[in-house]
């Protein structure tokens, strides 16, 4: 009895051990839901595609095509020389064949051995490539990334443009210098337009260009100060939307100056639409602005800032009499610089500093009231010397 139960176990054990060699016996098994799954020995984590490839995609050394066949799965790759091995199938020459083309090539290639409506192939990881990209990029320099990576996954990967970044001139360069695209990144980043985030190729040099000097919008805040690339057309709040920091500062009030030196001073929120001009200098206060008052005023001090005031309101607020200043004389204060201006006419900024001097009446009454103190002074030194 124990001799044939050892007999039986001794079949059996031959049976599996049969069964085993119409596979590798050195591959690793994998316990699935639907049995043994035995993977080839090229990795030893399943793989997955990090960017979508389609059926052009020209097959190469460095791919890997997962295999799922009824008695498991292997993850082969394409050999140096084009070809991939398949256990117990045999060899197929895949290179330079379109996905579909190598796709057909596997499968016929393991229907010799296996159903075909049971069998599987999938391409799980491409060969890889190198690009560089150089100029107005926060890290340039060669990366290696997947192939049929688009323009907009390398920008992201070098960390994204500069502030200076001229993204309506983008140069790809490729075929050792003999091709030039010209890319208009923006286009892609406001509309969308898929046919200018390109597809890359081996070998392709981006490089994005520093805008021009005359073609920035400066912006200044209480922390900080930033230059950014002017956009024809794009509005003042467009560009304070886009400068990192300024919703925080909060900003109630903003300076204008433009290139021709003009400048005009408005509240934020009825600013926004405001279209701005190349070299454009924008500063922005969180507080409310205040112009000073001095002189020949009844109350001395500042005055909040209004938008299109002259200097005779500033003026006639602080409590000036025609007997005690004089109207033709006021002068300006700006930067550390002095100069008369005209009261009704007269630029007022923020920060100005208006001095309206005493009128001649005042003048020669002062004058007046010094010379009798002095004469006064005199005759009664005068007088104490006699006795």
């Amino acid at each position: 009895m124990y001799a044939v139960l050892i007999l039986l176990m001794a079949a059996f054990s031959f049976a599996a051990s049969a069964d085993d060699m119409s596979m590798p016996t050195a591959l690793p098994t994998f316990q699935g839901q639907e049995g043994k799954f035995q993977r080839n020995n090229i990795v030893s984590e399943p793989l997955k595609l990090e960017t979508t490839i389609d059926s052009t995609y020209i097959v190469g050394p460095g791919d890997y095509f997962e295999i799922l066949t009824p008695k498991g799965f292997d993850v082969v790759q394409v050999s140096p020389e084009g070809n991939i091995s398949v256990p117990s199938c045999g060899m197929v020459m895949v290179d330079k064949m379109t996905l579909n083309e190598a796709k057909d090539s596997l499968k016929k290639l393991l229907s010799s051995k296996f159903d075909e409506r049971y069998v599987q192939v999938q391409l799980v990881r491409t060969k890889k490539m190198s690009v560089s990209v150089l100029g107005a990029i926060q890290a340039p320099g060669r990366a290696t990334v997947e192939q049929q990576t688009r323009l907009n996954g390398v920008i992201a990967l070098a960390g994204g443009f500069m502030p200076m970044a001229d993204r309506k001139s983008i140069k790809v360069i490729r075929n050792e210098g003999k091709d030039t695209l010209v890319v208009n990144y923006i286009d892609y980043e406001t509309e969308g337009k898929g046919d200018v985030n390109i597809v890359l190729e081996a070998g392709d040099v981006i490089f994005i260009p520093y805008i021009k000097s005359d073609a920035t919008i400066t912006v200044e805040t209480p922390g900080s100060n930033s230059t950014v690339p002017y956009v024809e057309g794009r509005t003042l709040g467009e560009y304070l939307d886009r400068v990192p920091g300024v919703l925080e500062v909060k900003a109630k009030w903003v300076k204008v100056k433009k290139p021709s030196g003009t400048v005009d001073v408005y509240e934020v929120s009825k600013a926004r639409d405001l279209r701005l001009e190349p070299q454009t200098h924008i500063e922005l206060w969180n507080k409310d602005p205040y112009v000073y008052v001095g002189g020949a005023v009844a109350a001395v001090g500042k005055a909040l800032y209004t938008p299109g005031l002259h200097a005779i309101d500033y003026i006639g607020a602080s409590g000036v009499t025609i007997i005690t200043g004089s109207w033709r004389r006021v002068s300006r204060i700006r930067d550390g610089k002095c100069e008369s201006i005209d009261p009704y006419k007269g630029e007022i900024l923020p920060g100005d500093y208006i001095e309206i001097p005493r009128s001649i009446y005042e003048s020669v009454k002062d004058v007046t009231l010094f010379l009798a103190s002095l004469l006064s002074v005199v005759a009664t030194a005068i007088i104490i010397s006699t006795y």
